[in-house]
């Protein structure tokens, strides 16, 4: 999978920027705040629907415009695919794949298939257990539309049962919601399960190549066991505290170096190193799956390794297609530099 060209029309600072990448690594250089990341997330978006730094569509909108286009062409086994994207600041997103208006974001998932690293990643590895939930609800979501559907319903769920909980309604009546939710829950839960027994190892194979084998690192899935049998059993500490506190919404990742949790001790590097073998590890594992080497997006991903760990890292990566922003150009990949919003170099293709 390849993606050829992107063009940007008032996406965030980018009044009007068309990019032709390479087959191989692509660097996008400049100092900060130049537009370098917001090329990525128009990416990112064009793959999952959604920015990655917001949920709100507006706010990509650049300012003082009434609305922005987001259009990639990628090169695929089975031919060009080209994504459409139109975000208005009052109006729904409307999205295209090979000029056919699609009504569900669930149809976007899977045309072009990206792992994303960027140092908010990080909160992957270091903060609240909802960040771990959405490295794997994007990841899912966009190798199977199952799980997207699955998680979708669930939600709705989830919220329709908080919102029963709020009205100290008669507890009988949440066993009509808890059938519901447990049904579209152990889908998610088993494809959850299933998805970290191939991606694990993986994890661990691409950390042992990044550190030399000087760190033991390990991961595993924490989430309920029986789902149906403990949400029914707190039934009655849900009604009193208004929340469903029973579910995958609950689930984790744990995640060690050498048997200590890397959130409370790994430093920072050590921190890094782990999210960004989490993503190497994705990267295999989609192209595995899908037969299709996903696009590789890094948002200032050297800043903070040492010269070994990118050398390693520059090795692994040399078979996709990636993108990466820096502010000073590594030794490799074609080099774009990105000023103000405009590729200043090479020129712009008009």
């Amino acid at each position: 999978m390849q993606i050829t060209r992107l063009e940007l029309r008032n996406f965030r600072n980018h009044r009007h920027t068309t990019l032709n990448l390479a087959p191989g690594v692509n660097v996008l250089v400049g100092a900060n705040a130049q537009g370098k990341t917001n090329l990525l997330e128009a990416i990112y978006l064009a793959c999952v629907g959604r920015g990655w730094r917001t949920s709100r569509d507006r706010e990509m909108v650049q300012f003082g415009a009434d609305s922005a286009w987001v259009n990639v062409t990628a090169q695929k086994r089975c031919g060009t695919v080209e994504i459409a994207i139109h975000l208005g600041t009052g109006q729904k997103k409307a999205i295209a794949v090979n000029g056919i208006p699609i009504s569900k974001v669930a149809e976007l998932m899977g045309q072009i298939n990206c792992v994303f690293f960027s140092p908010d990643e990080l909160k992957m590895v270091k903060e609240a257990p909802a960040d771990r939930r959405r490295f794997l609800n994007i990841d899912l979501s966009q190798l199977d539309k199952t799980y997207f559907y699955a998680l979708t319903r669930y939600n709705k769920i989830l919220a329709e049962r908080n919102a029963y909980l709020k009205t100290n309604g008669d507890p009988r009546e949440l066993a009509i919601w808890d059938e519901q939710l447990v049904k579209v829950g152990d889908i998610i839960i088993a494809k959850r399960r299933a998805f970290l027994n191939q991606l694990t190892p993986l994890i661990i194979a691409q950390h042992h190549a990044l550190t030399g084998g000087q760190e033991n690192l390990t991961v595993q899935y924490e989430t309920v066991q029986n789902f149906a049998k403990n949400l029914a059993a707190a039934r009655a500490r849900d009604q009193q505290l208004r929340t469903t506190t029973v579910g995958p919404h609950r689930d984790d990742l744990a995640i060690k170096i050498n048997g200590q949790d890397v959130r409370l001790y790994g430093s920072q590097g050590q921190q890094r190193t782990v999210a960004l073998s989490i993503k190497l590890a994705e990267l295999t594992l989609f192209t595995k799956l899908t037969g299709e080497t996903p696009i590789l997006l890094l948002d200032d991903v050297f800043s903070e390794l040492d010269s070994n760990r990118q050398a390693r890292l520059l090795t692994t990566i040399a078979a996709a297609q990636t993108v990466i922003t820096a502010t000073e150009a590594p030794a490799v990949g074609e080099i774009f530099t990105i000023h103000h919003g405009q590729v200043v170099s090479p020129a712009p293709v008009s």
